[in-house]
């Protein structure tokens, strides 16, 4: 149920929309609330806070859905290499989610209603028309577009754009407001092409990809897969779905590179990052990433979804300032994304007798010369260690998930 200051909020909101902003004064707030006006004025001081309150929750929401698809949410002078790391399929879900948010979230929704009424007799409502319905997306795909490496980007930014925005007014008169939604995700999608320079995209690689950040919603389903993915691999069961529980609120996490990848709307694979230093024996810390547990589902496994996510998540952590990545894994396929053996920068696996086999420890530089003078030791952060430091934790954890069988099976290390 919502709070009176919150009824407020979007009851004015819907009037605003319905009869424009000049012409709805606070005593008709307030009487289709059934609320005296003093009632109103203890939650705002008057009309104008009340448009206030709502441009801040718009300006919010711009944020976190730009934040929810990996995207720059400031002007591209600030951002530089977070446009120029964008994807053709980030910006085309971007898209596909930004459509159903004017068109199916009721707040947004009376928001472009409330501007398209007022942009013509109030220059404040017609700017911000201009910033949230037209100029504004149109010059954030031209910089998308641009960073992305297209050509001509205004040209298709303006092509793009002009889809959608007509769009709006399709599904605002339709009937069937579904078959609009769908219709906009059909032309969106074959768009991809465009999005590529023309570029035709084999069928089966047409399906919609995307990687973008984790979400608190992701959480379970995430760790349920690895669990699924990683279950009798190493040891009988697995502990990687726990680890990643307690990571998340780790000091050394690093959540700008907490990832998950979707196909066709569904989850199938994750990534995430920790912070780690190598102790060189000169004496100095010198600060690099790990990175794990990384997984994709058993089913899409060996189908190249695993090295599309590694490339790009190594990316994005160079695009941050990681410097070089060391990590527990086999060098048969993390060789092919530029991986070698830690051993020759000269650095040691903390613990690891000198005569052991090394071949699991793997080294990547992100930024070349970074490891120059790097020989030394690396430990595994504290954190990946909390399965083992809490067993009664981990099995209350454990037993939250489906009962599965813990097999001891040839290959496993523990």
């Amino acid at each position: 149920m919502l709070n009176t200051k919150e009824c407020i909020l979007e009851t004015a909101l819907r009037l605003f929309a319905s009869k424009g902003y000049e012409a709805v004064s606070v005593s008709d707030i307030a009487g289709e609330l059934c609320i005296t006006k003093g009632a109103l004025y203890r939650h705002y001081r008057n009309k104008r806070d009340i448009f206030d309150t709502i441009l801040t929750r718009m300006e919010q929401h711009d944020a976190e859905h730009a934040e929810e698809h990996a995207l720059p949410d400031k002007p591209v002078e600030e951002m530089g290499n977070a446009y120029r790391s964008a994807t053709a399929e980030q910006i085309l879900e971007f898209s596909r989610t930004m459509f159903r948010y004017w068109t199916e979230d009721g707040f947004a929704a009376n928001f472009r209603r409330m501007l398209t009424i007022e942009q013509f007799r109030n220059p404040e409502m017609g700017k911000l028309y201009q910033q949230y319905l037209s100029s504004g997306p149109l010059a954030y795909l031209t910089d998308l577009f641009s960073g992305i490496g297209l050509q001509d980007a205004p040209e298709k930014a303006a092509r793009f754009y002009g889809l959608m925005f007509l769009m709006y007014s399709v599904y605002d008169g339709a009937e069937d407001k579904r078959t609009v939604s769908l219709e906009l995700n059909r032309m969106l999608k074959k768009n991809m092409g465009f999005l590529k320079d023309g570029e035709t995209v084999p069928d089966r690689n047409a399906e919609r990809v995307v990687i973008r950040r984790e979400q608190e919603r992701d959480y379970r389903d995430v760790e349920n897969l690895i669990r699924e993915s990683f279950w009798n691999v190493y040891r009988p069961g697995c502990q990687e779905h726990y680890v990643i529980h307690c990571l998340r609120n780790d000091p050394a996490f690093v959540p700008e590179l907490d990832v998950v990848m979707e196909k066709d709307g569904r989850l199938i694979g994750q990534n995430m990052f920790m912070h780690a230093v190598i102790r060189a024996d000169n004496g100095r810390e010198i600060p690099i990433m790990t990175m794990g547990p990384i997984c994709i589902a058993p089913e899409f496994k060996r189908m190249g979804y695993g090295k599309q996510l590694l490339d790009w998540s190594l990316k994005r952590a160079a695009e941050l300032g990681c410097g070089a990545l060391c990590f527990e894994g086999n060098i048969g396929f993390y060789g092919k994304s530029g991986f070698v053996y830690a051993s020759e920068f000269g650095i040691r696996y903390h613990g690891l007798p000198e005569d052991a086999d090394a071949s699991f420890f793997l080294c990547k530089e992100l930024l070349p010369g970074y490891l120059k003078e790097a020989r030394g030791e690396y430990a595994p952060p504290e954190g990946y260690f909390a399965a083992e430091r809490n067993p009664e934790d981990f099995a209350a954890f454990d037993a939250q998930f489906p009962l599965k069988e813990k097999q001891v099976l040839p290959g496993q290390i523990f």
